[in-house]
């Protein structure tokens, strides 16, 4: 055992616990259950772990941290706690049967002021009664408890149970079901009661984000008209490219800013309704003529509202990319013009070398008769001094001839400096 214990993954033990986990408890009809669901914030978790720990070690039980469900017997009843990403939910059974299959669903509590402890708000009460076909006799006019406009009903469990909702808040502060077993086994009764739970559950988390949908669908529609504006000053030039470059930019940062406040309800939003859809393929419904049932519902109300948040979804992405081409477009007209500007200033500068070539051959033409002079003056010094030392030497004749020679040296020697300056280029 050892040596298997030392070969195990380090997720094994966490992953096997993981599958046991949300496993509902087998029921016997009649029994009534109310639940309670609440969306709760990180910050509240760990007093919410506090409570259900407290509770736990009254009932000589354990809850751990990374526990999702726990259930604990509770005044001739039972508590079941579950813990989700952004919700909990309590939901408290009844075994057997009352008069009356709804009332305040306070009285499930253990006291009526047992919610003051617990951490979260209350974003859905639904109570629940099974009751067997003869029970269902013996309350008479079941439409009595539901209202007639909105009232669903089907078979499921390949039509060994069957569901009245009308998916609504009645006068008692709670929504109503009232599930006929027709032969369930305890455990697959449990497992229907907690897949109509988190169908309700899931329908309702979905519909958050319709709200903000809405909301952003205004947003949308200003900023996508502002585009379509500056898309036609683009194409007309109306205005400087860098003052429209800052007007889409300006309209990036917000079209982000909407995506980011939106973007993880939206997602949250797509989950939700996938998983309601996957809870009523699993209840196995099989429809009532000429009664709603819950897949007409969901159809009817849940779809077009998810529609709604998945278009928001997408055109915030498409206006995010219009946005992005718009902004390369003036980026690139805007290189274009640099690079014409660069252009003209090349050829400023190429004009600007020839003409200071110009003026720097001038130069050296006027250097050349400079240096003549120059050598002319120091030849005839020379041969001044040279006629004071000899005396018999014809000054005014050598002077006559160092003007032409001199000149003539000077030529080559600037000739052949130029052609060893440009020799070495």
């Amino acid at each position: 055992m050892t040596g298997l214990h030392n070969r195990s993954h380090p997720l094994r033990d966490v992953l096997d616990k993981e599958l046991q986990q949300r496993t509902f408890p087998a029921l016997t009809a009649p029994c009534r259950l109310c639940q309670f669901m609440l969306t709760v914030s990180p910050a509240s978790r760990s007093s919410e772990l506090s409570l259900m720990q407290q509770l736990a070690s009254t009932q000589g039980s354990h809850f751990s941290e990374t526990d999702h469900d726990i259930n604990l017997s509770l005044f001739g009843g039972t508590l079941r706690f579950e813990k989700h990403g952004e919700f909990s939910s309590y939901v408290f059974i009844q075994p057997g049967s009352e008069k009356q299959l709804f009332d305040d669903p306070l009285d499930f509590l253990p006291s009526r002021n047992w919610l003051d402890d617990v951490p979260g708000q209350i974003f859905r009460v639904v109570q629940l009664s099974v009751v067997t076909p003869a029970q269902l006799k013996l309350n008479g006019n079941i439409n009595m408890l539901f209202n007639p406009d909105n009232c669903i009903s089907s078979l499921l469990a390949g039509n060994k149970a069957r569901i009245w909702t009308d998916f609504q808040k009645h006068a008692e502060g709670a929504g109503r079901m009232l599930l006929l077993d027709q032969g369930l086994s305890p455990a697959a009764l449990g497992r229907l009661v907690q897949q109509l739970f988190d169908l309700g559950n899931y329908r309702k988390l979905s519909l958050l984000g319709w709200p903000l949908s809405r909301q952003a669908l205004a947003k949308l529609t200003v900023l996508e008209q502002q585009l379509s504006d500056i898309t036609q000053r683009i194409e007309h030039k109306k205005n400087d490219d860098e003052h429209l470059l800052n007007e889409i930019t300006t309209m990036a940062a917000q079209t982000e800013h909407l995506i980011a406040d939106t973007s993880s309800r939206l997602q949250a939003t797509a989950a939700y309704y996938q998983l309601t859809l996957d809870r009523i393929k699993s209840l196995d419904e099989n429809p009532i003529e000429g009664l709603l049932s819950l897949q007409d519902f969901t159809e009817r109300r849940l779809t077009p509202a998810f529609r709604t948040s998945e278009s928001v979804a997408l055109r915030q992405n498409a206006l995010s990319g219009r946005l992005g081409r718009s902004t390369e477009l003036l980026r690139t007209r805007i290189n274009l013009k640099l690079e014409q500007q660069n252009q003209q200033l090349l050829a400023s500068m190429d004009k600007r070398a020839k003409l200071q070539l110009n003026m720097q051959q001038m130069v050296e033409s006027l250097s050349l008769v400079a240096i003549s002079y120059y050598a002319v003056q120091l030849s005839d010094k020379a041969i001044y001094a040279l006629g004071h030392w000899l005396p018999q030497l014809d000054t005014a004749y050598w002077q006559s001839i160092s003007v032409p020679l001199t000149i003539f040296t000077v030529c080559l020697v600037l000739f052949w400096l130029n052609r060893q300056l440009h020799r070495d280029k």
